[in-house]
């Protein structure tokens, strides 16, 4: 069964997250850990056991008064809090320990990357080894039926396998983008034919765009986004501040304005 650690501080903007993993679990057997750091560490005293309590008990009536809302049954879940003030690492530790097969955060605000500097999402997109579902604040719950998997092509072979993994949770469909500025020149498109051919199937197809280096990746993305309507978007990432300031927070898609109502899967490479 799967294992989803859902994470929130208590804001309205984190229930965009609780009401995916609630998604999530209706289309797949799922167990949700619903889990909340405090920042605020406690004094050893005759108190801490009812502070701890009182946290405990404040999580599941967040969390349930959520569920409510989605008309969707409880099923497997748990309710945990922790105390400490480095809230990324007390994440990816607690996912560690729970054997948690995905962290799932939200973002802070508007513009899913473009809000992402310096937020728990950004650090834990940079340094988590279990992979990350990003939820933007906007998300509206939808069944999940299809991938976007952004793709260099480097590693298809290792990679793919990863996606179709996740995807046959929800008996889901994956549409392969790769932009290149090559796509027109010499024997590329070719070669990029011949991907296609030795990977697709019934429930994974390939398409295949001209990269305008004036954009960012992200700013091309947006475009067959909107397009595609996709459930998840899914990349792999080199997790180094380099890669994540140059695809996530470069100029040029700060000016292009990245916003999506659509979570974001990355697995780390």
């Amino acid at each position: 069964m799967i294992k989803l650690l859902v994470t929130t501080d208590f804001s309205n903007i984190s229930r965009a997250g609780i009401r995916f993993a609630i998604q999530f679990a209706s289309q797949t057997p799922c167990e949700l850990i619903f889990y909340s750091v405090n920042t605020k560490t406690f004094e050893d005293n005759i108190d801490n056991y009812y502070k701890k309590t009182t946290q405990d008990y404040k999580l599941k009536k967040f969390i349930l008064s959520i569920y409510k809302t989605t008309k969707k049954e409880v099923g497997k879940v748990e309710f945990v809090t922790e105390n400490n003030t480095q809230v990324d690492t007390t994440i990816i530790a607690y996912a560690e320990k729970c054997h948690a097969d995905f962290i799932c955060n939200n973002t802070s605000g508007p513009g899913i990357f473009n809000h992402l500097i310096g937020t728990t999402a950004a650090k834990l997109v940079t340094t988590s080894p279990i992979p990350l579902l990003v939820i933007p604040y906007t998300y509206r719950m939808k069944p999940i039926n299809l991938l976007l998997y952004a793709s260099d092509l480097v590693k298809l072979g290792v990679e793919l396998p990863f996606v179709k993994k996740f995807a046959a949770l929800f008996a889901a469909e994956i549409a392969v983008y790769h932009y290149n500025e090559l796509l027109d020149q010499g024997d590329f498109k070719e070669s990029f034919n011949q991907i296609a051919q030795n990977y697709k199937s019934e429930k994974v197809s390939f398409n295949f765009k001209k990269l305008n280096i004036e954009y960012s990746l992200l700013n091309h993305l947006q475009v067959d986004i909107l397009k595609v309507k996709p459930s998840i978007i899914v990349m792999f990432t080199k997790q180094n501040r380099d890669w994540f300031e140059r695809h996530f927070l470069s100029s040029k898609t700060k000016e292009f304005g990245f916003d999506t109502h659509t979570p974001i899967l990355v697995f780390r490479k």
